[in-house]
């Protein structure tokens, strides 16, 4: 499997229906976050730019754990 950025993986993401598809979708209308790729510009971007609301923020987390852990397993196989 290829690496991937970020925002890669959370365009696949975007079908969900859960927060991480939400947090997706809403990433990816974001005409104000259209050249961040990686999580940490993403991660600064959503938290200082919108001031997003508590489900927000855990969605963000929820999302970038899993996306980790996808990276962790990726390289041990």
């Amino acid at each position: 499997m290829t690496d991937i950025t970020f925002r890669q993986w959370l365009k696949l993401q975007r079908w969900r229906d859960d927060l991480v598809g939400d947090l997706a979708r809403d990433l990816l209308d974001d005409p104000c976050a259209k050249r961040l790729r990686t999580v940490g510009s993403i991660r600064r971007h959503i938290l200082y730019a919108h001031k997003p609301c508590v489900g927000a923020v855990e969605a963000l987390d929820a999302a970038i754990a899993e996306y980790l852990t996808r990276d962790v397993a990726t390289n041990e196989d």
